[in-house]
């Protein structure tokens, strides 16, 4: 379940940076009364995105084999997507969150409209939650075994990795190196990704509507198994599969190598924007 570890440390650890950097800047104008705003903003889209999750997958349950089979397919081919744009876009976009937060908490501060800053963490904090719970449903898509308790446990322990790392940020510990945080986790996040990717391509033969090419390119099945241990962690993390089909490495293959060219654009795109903007500071 180290995926879904990975997952909730990231995804919650971006929506407590979003909260910490609202608290604190309203702590450091002296505007106190603005963060139970931000508090209920906050804990109110916590909520809204469990109760999302736990409605969609109650809305699931009630199809048939078959459009479950598509839905499935279609959960994981749309992680994959928002997966990919979420972290190209904390690439590109990392060095002004801080500063686009601040600027709108002024705004709400100077209209006096302080449900605005409720109306900013939850907008913040549910647009994680829901990509959280989106990924965490293609993780059971794709590994069928996970039972409901491993599955919680990880994601527990993954908010709460979250939210030390978020109190030790916040507390002025310099070690703490967020930007290469988020890189590793990204490309971590790009190889679950592509393991992903191929858990839906795989679907899709399965259910008749791609050709495999090649059933089998190469079975290294004596050497690891799917089932084992470490092939079910190396499975979830980089898509491994002991027997796979040629489009199945084609789609793992192409994948990567065009997320490493977004990666690169975004690199270039945030120097750009920095240079344009020296006064950017980071989030």
């Amino acid at each position: 379940m180290i995926e879904t570890l990975l997952i909730m440390w990231r995804e919650s650890l971006e929506a407590a940076l979003v909260v910490g950097i609202l608290l604190t800047y309203l702590a450091r104008s002296g505007e106190r009364a603005g963060m139970r705003y931000v508090w209920a903003g906050a804990l109110g889209a916590v909520v809204a995105a469990v109760a999302m999750g736990l409605v969609s997958n109650g809305a699931a349950a009630r199809l048939g084999p078959d459009a479950q089979e598509l839905l499935q397919v279609g959960v994981l081919l749309l992680a994959v997507g928002v997966l990919s744009w979420m972290v190209v876009w904390m690439h590109r976009n990392a060095r002004q969150i801080g500063g686009d937060l601040r600027r709108r908490a002024d705004r709400a501060l100077a209209t006096g409209r302080l449900l605005g800053l409720a109306a900013i963490a939850f907008a913040a904090v549910f647009r994680e939650g829901v990509e959280a719970v989106l990924f965490l449903w293609g993780v059971v898509v794709q590994r069928g075994d996970v039972g409901a308790p491993a599955l919680l446990a990880a994601g527990v322990a993954g908010a709460g990795l979250a939210a030390g790392t978020a109190w030790l940020f916040f507390r002025g510990f310099a070690f703490l190196n967020l930007h290469t945080f988020f890189r590793v986790t990204g490309i971590l996040l790009l190889l679950v990704a592509a393991g992903l990717l191929t858990a839906g391509v795989n679907k899709l033969i399965g259910l008749g509507y791609l050709s495999p090419i090649k059933p089998q390119v190469w079975n290294t099945a004596w050497l690891l198994r799917d089932d084992s241990l470490l092939g079910a962690l190396l499975g979830a993390l980089v898509g491994y599969r002991s027997r796979p089909s040629l489009l199945e490495v084609l789609a793992f293959a192409t994948y990567l190598p065009a997320m490493g060219w977004a990666l690169h654009r975004a690199d270039v795109a945030a120097r750009g924007a920095a240079e344009r903007s020296p006064a950017c500071s980071a989030a």
